[in-house]
């Protein structure tokens, strides 16, 4: 385990947030345990991320890090000689990505990862997911975090089952009646619906460390100890910058990097295999689906 390089660690009287980065959920568990002893299993929230963190995708078509190649190189435009583009915006490429989630399987990143959660929960630990995807990929999510052993809603926040309408955070004026400040809906992308049930927040892409007060305040729960966990930084960063400036609240943020190699090994590919899949997926939705 070590401290992330550029990182800040920030001190208060008694609390604090801090980033670590792990190959391991040994190192979470650890972490946990010890904020166990300190504020007790009902004083700490676990923060899950699905994808590279919990959960991989068994090919990379469809994966996390192929849905990021996509995204830079044809939405965001960075590539502009890209000839292998499945989408050319955000919301075609969200539709795709939601027929490949419905037909394809994952496995955990660890089975480390299934005992940590079970473990933690059985102790009292509040547990929640908080995954970037949205909400029209639950059910294939659900379908495979159980499938995998993986049953966030066993001990998490907010009323049983969740909220069962899809609902639109920091709309207009609105922002005060999701907890937040001027200063943090700031510069934020237009709010896109998400959905928060069975233990799972759907956040649509938008920023985690803001969509993690919102369902805070609206389940109006808090916690002495928050720890998060995911494989991007970016995400990290902004937990630490919304949670992590709240005195109140003990925050370890892990930056988690088991498949850290399989994304780089994709990234560096000829990425062959990912657009023959591709082809094969359209031919198959054009012959058995007519689509």
């Amino acid at each position: 385990m070590k401290i992330y390089v550029l990182l800040t660690l920030l001190f208060s009287l008694n609390s604090y947030a801090l980033i670590l980065e792990t190959m391991s959920f040994a190192d979470v568990e650890k972490t946990a345990n010890e904020k166990i002893k300190k504020y007790g299993a009902n004083n700490v929230l676990m923060v899950f991320d699905i994808d590279n963190t919990l959960l991989a995708m068994k090919q990379d078509y469809g994966s996390d890090q192929w849905f990021n190649w996509q995204y830079s190189h044809c939405v965001k435009k960075h590539d502009k000689k890209m000839s292998n583009c499945v989408a050319n915006n955000m919301g075609d490429l969200l539709e795709l990505t939601a027929q490949i989630y419905a037909l394809s399987g994952s496995v955990p990143t660890e089975t480390k990862a299934v005992e940590v959660m079970k473990s933690l929960q059985e102790k009292g630990t509040k547990v929640m997911l908080l995954t970037s995807r949205g909400p029209n990929i639950r059910n294939a999510t659900e379908r495979e975090l159980q499938k995998n052993g993986f049953n966030p809603q066993a001990n998490t926040i907010g009323p049983k089952g969740g909220y069962p309408a899809y609902y639109t955070p920091y709309q207009l004026e609105n922002y005060k009646a999701d907890g937040l400040s001027k200063l943090d809906i700031k510069g934020l992308p237009k709010p896109r619906q998400i959905s928060f049930q069975n233990g799972i927040m759907m956040t649509a892409g938008l920023n985690k460390g803001i969509m993690l007060k919102t369902i805070l305040h609206k389940t109006k729960t808090h916690f002495k100890s928050i720890i998060f966990v995911d494989d991007h930084i970016k995400h990290t960063k902004r937990m630490e910058s919304i949670i992590g400036a709240d005195k109140t609240i003990d925050l370890v943020a892990y930056r988690y990097g088991k498949m850290d190699k399989a994304v780089k090994t994709f990234h560096e590919s000829d990425k062959k295999a990912a657009i023959s899949a591709h082809e094969n997926f359209k031919s198959m939705l054009k012959k058995v689906f007519n689509k």
